[in-house]
């Protein structure tokens, strides 16, 4: 939760929104060059199972008693321990200090323990709402949405407060919190006032009459404490939830958070949506869930109790949501089935990522085959193991994903042009050659936005995309990088050892010789 220096008070904020609204649209274009993706940013860490809760001496009066149990329980809903916890360094519980990556820095979370001096034993009951519902601290400046107060403006007050006597019944731990690390001018907080007035909107969840007590009590829970919009629904350029597609999918840490809205689980019953929370069975005999989702479900739906986690699938279930519409309308072509895959598809199958065939991989195609082309397009469009449906594309047409698969198909018979397979991994040394004789050109000129040899600020957010995002990059282009960076006689293994080679040079800390 980093703050600002710039204080303002309510009476303030609303003249501003109201009198100066241009200057607000204006900071919006600045933000827009600015702004990093807050939600998903905040979901850059470590992936830490089980993180273990506090053990809580409970007062002996009921009344105290029951509340500070509620809390518990609504924070474990909220999974407020998975960012308020340092588990990369074996941090202790809701002490903060997790690094939260953005492309532009990184922002640690910070102390939420009862520690007067450190945490948020100062706080009164008024700083935590105003916090919680308006994203402001105690002297009045901003939070970044990575911490999701626009979710948490949803919780009724009754509700924080119980989340508030549970943080202040935790062991108070001295631990100051630590400085971000954001790159200027990306540090100037005050220009999120304008995202502020675009994107986001304060007040309590409000029953809907016509739904079912079961809905309304899903519906809080998905919205407010589960936040679960911050994952699964896909995000604008200013990094704010696009409402119109909520819940229709997004990407986290080289996940698919799928689409959970009517349309994406239709086919799948309250059990099986059960089990997904439950016990980490994906839908469709898809194996067992991992990557960000396994977390939340051992840190925080693991706890819930079977009657909440039922609502939450009711309401899930009864989701109309507006499905974001492919750009590939018209006539099908096979050179819509290279833009499918280009767009889609080659994330996964251009590197093998997720266990996907390689394009270009006869021996693994020829494989996949011999249950019959129809099989693998019904496959392709309805998902399997790994693969979310319609490869996230869930605008895109049956006969659009079928021409994808053809694309895959017949590049095996062909010559594998757009990505050979990689026969071996190759030394550092080779890829210090090749870097000397091909990279280093922009990679140690200062070419502008090219990171430089060695520069840990710029590498570590490109880092934290994954080893495979910067392979595929390199081999087939990224903005303003050509394709092989102009290396045509490079195979990918040389281009993969330079990039490796490039980390190893530039990297904050870990291994990654063994990619």
């Amino acid at each position: 939760m980093e703050k600002i220096d710039h204080e303002w008070n309510d009476d303030q904020c609303e003249e501003y929104r109201i009198k100066e609204v241009s200057v607000g649209l204006l900071c919006v274009l600045v933000v827009t060059f600015f702004f990093t993706l807050p939600s998903r940013a905040a979901t850059q860490k470590s992936t830490n199972l089980f993180i273990q809760y506090p053990q809580l001496h409970y007062p002996r009066d009921r009344t105290t008693r029951q509340l500070i149990k509620r809390g518990e329980y609504l924070s474990k809903a909220g999974d407020c321990i998975a960012c308020h916890t340092d588990t990369k360094n074996h941090g202790q519980a809701f002490a903060g200090g997790l690094g939260i990556y953005t492309p532009f820095g990184t922002i640690y979370s910070p102390n939420i323990t009862p520690d007067k001096t450190t945490g948020i034993g100062h706080w009164s009951d008024q700083d935590f709402i105003r916090a919680m519902h308006r994203g402001i601290a105690p002297d009045g400046s901003y939070y970044f949405p990575v911490f999701p107060f626009a979710s948490f403006t949803k919780i009724n007050k009754a509700d924080l407060l119980a989340i508030k006597a549970y943080l202040f019944s935790l062991p108070a731990i001295q631990k100051a919190n630590q400085a971000n690390e954001m790159m200027w001018p990306f540090s100037w907080r005050f220009l999120q006032l304008g995202w502020r007035i675009l994107f986001f909107r304060t007040g309590e969840y409000q029953q809907q009459t016509q739904q079912s007590a079961a809905w309304n009590r899903g519906a809080y829970l998905v919205q407010g404490l589960g936040h679960c919009g911050m994952c699964h629904s896909p995000l604008n350029l200013l990094g704010a939830e696009e409402k119109k597609y909520y819940l229709t999918g997004g990407f986290i840490e080289g996940y698919y958070a799928p689409n959970i809205t009517s349309s994406g689980l239709k086919e799948a019953s309250l059990p099986e949506i059960l089990a997904v929370f439950k016990a980490g069975k994906m839908l469709k005999g898809g194996g067992k869930v991992a990557g960000p989702m396994a977390e939340v479900n051992s840190n925080s739906l693991s706890y819930l109790r079977d009657d909440d986690l039922m609502v939450m699938a009711t309401y899930l279930k009864q989701v109309k949501s507006h499905t974001p519409q492919s750009a590939f309308t018209g006539p099908i072509t096979p050179k819509t089935g290279v833009k499918v895959y280009q767009k889609y598809c080659a994330v996964c199958h251009a590197t093998g990522a997720a266990g996907a065939p390689k394009i270009g991989d006869t021996a693994e195609w020829k494989k996949r085959l011999k249950v019959g082309k129809t099989l693998v397009y019904t496959r392709a469009i309805q998902g399997f193991n790994s693969m979310p449906p319609k490869g996230t594309c869930s605008g895109c047409s049956d006969e659009a994903i079928n021409a994808a698969v053809d694309y895959l198909i017949n590049t095996q018979t062909e010559s594998a042009m757009t990505l050979p397979v990689q026969q071996a991994m190759l030394s550092l040394k080779i890829g210090s050659e090749v870097y000397q004789t091909h990279c280093a050109v922009c990679h140690s000129k200062k070419i502008t936005d090219t990171p430089q040899l060695g520069d840990k600020v710029a590498w570590k957010p490109l880092i934290a995309k994954g080893m495979e995002v910067l392979f595929v990059n390199t081999i087939q282009g990224y903005n303003a990088m050509p394709a092989k960076g102009n290396c045509s006689t490079c195979s990918n293994a040389e281009l993969e050892a330079s990039v490796k080679y490039m980390v190893e040079k530039s990297k904050t800390k870990g291994n990654y010789l063994l990619w």
